[in-house]
């Protein structure tokens, strides 16, 4: 896990260096959000969402940027982490922001 702040980067970013798996997010992601962009990450690590060994991390970053990825694996990943929070979300209280975006934008 990696808090980071880029701007060319998304909000999250998984990748495997070869030796062991990354999960980059934006530091100024917190609570929920972070949670989600966390599981989202980690949802293309287990299905092993476009795994190639080749890339560096530049790559990534490019790929991010020009939103080049699959849109089926980004739709399973946040199928993924809004699922997974849902069913946690049931044994955690909400925090105010999180309460107030449920009541805005229905249940989370």
């Amino acid at each position: 896990m990696h808090p980071i702040d880029l701007p060319a980067l998304p909000f999250g970013l998984w990748y495997d260096d070869g030796d062991r798996d990354h999960v980059l997010h934006r530091s100024g992601v917190t609570g929920y959000h972070r949670d989600h962009v966390v599981l989202h990450e980690i949802c293309h690590m287990l299905a092993r969402h476009n795994t190639v060994r080749a890339f560096t991390f530049e790559d990534l970053v490019e790929n991010a940027a020009r939103n080049r990825f699959d849109t089926r694996q980004e739709e399973v990943a946040e199928l993924f982490a809004s699922r997974v929070l849902r069913t946690v979300g049931l044994r955690r209280p909400m925090d105010e922001v999180e309460r107030r975006a449920s009541e805005v934008f229905g249940a989370v």
